[in-house]
């Protein structure tokens, strides 16, 4: 998928829930953070291997965890399955758009228009305030009713508390944004390799001047051409260290594709604290 950010130097487009079973990788265990009771499940298996190196059309078997968001029969934006009732995407999809009812949940097809759509019950966003600002760029939905596990629909692992991404890590993306600036959204999954680039670069003078915190990270590639763009926001960067992680949620960027702007991502592993207690419990800030 060519070209990453929804709009120009803007954004890609409490609560204490009950026993929730979260889907986390079982090879080792959480060195920090305050977790309570997690059970293990499979997470972050797919039964195809993306066969693309660089950007192009995407099968749902390779990302069964890529969901849309549609407002109003629209996709608005993407999301990753993390449990058979939760979805995690960006907070900025929700700007002006809160009524629940408006929105619906699809999952299992990388064609669009192609599969059948599961009602939102709640919303929850760190924010508490509603500015959607380029901090905190991240929510969770919970489904109405689980999805149903399958070949087509599987959760994606978290990252760990400690996990430290080498330099240079391969990373893909997916959606239906559009493949190139001012395009339109695409009918079939996209996906693409990029690379994760260090915070000093993304924040030199010729990008983005400081703009990315370290609740942020930075992936694409420095010579441009290939990024998320207008209708991937709120879908997954993926990292593969054995099992597929969501390491970053599509956020904001300075255009799409262009040279020294690559995308910018909200770092999932800054919140993993947060994810769990608002599956946990159901109480921080819930729009209703």
């Amino acid at each position: 998928m060519q070209c990453a950010n929804p709009i120009a130097h803007g954004q890609r487009c409490a609560v204490r829930d009950v026993a929730v079973n979260v889907p986390f990788s079982c090879s080792r265990q959480c060195l920090s953070g305050s977790v309570v009771s997690l059970t293990c499940a499979t997470c972050g298996e797919s039964v195809r291997s993306p066969r693309v190196v660089g950007g192009g059309q995407a099968r749902i078997h390779s990302w069964p965890w890529q969901v849309s968001l549609q407002h109003k029969t629209q996709h608005l934006c993407g999301g990753s399955i993390i449990d058979p009732r939760w979805i995690l995407t960006a907070a900025h999809c929700f700007r002006n758009n809160l009524a629940l009812q408006n929105w619906r949940v699809k999952a299992g097809s990388e064609i669009l228009s192609n599969f059948n759509t599961i009602p939102v019950e709640k919303i929850f966003i760190t924010d508490s305030s509603y500015t959607f600002t380029k901090d905190n760029d991240i929510a969770l939905v919970k489904l109405k009713s689980p999805l149903s596990i399958s070949d087509t629909v599987k959760p994606i692992c978290l990252p760990f508390f400690d996990e430290q991404l080498p330099p240079n890590a391969p990373l893909w993306v997916t959606g239906w944004g559009y493949t190139q600036q001012d395009g339109t959204l695409s009918k079939s999954l996209q996906q693409a390799q990029i690379k994760l680039i260090d915070s000093n670069t993304c924040n030199a003078l010729d990008a983005y001047q400081g703009a990315v915190s370290d609740k942020m990270l930075c992936a694409g590639l420095m010579e441009g051409g290939v990024d998320t763009c207008q209708g991937d926001s709120g879908g997954p960067l993926m990292y593969n260290p054995g099992h597929w992680q969501v390491v970053g949620i599509v956020s904001w960027g300075h255009g799409c594709g262009g040279r020294s702007t690559p995308g910018v991502y909200t770092k999932v592993q800054a919140y993993l604290n947060w994810i769990y207690t608002v599956q946990k419990v159901s109480v921080l800030v819930s729009i209703t």
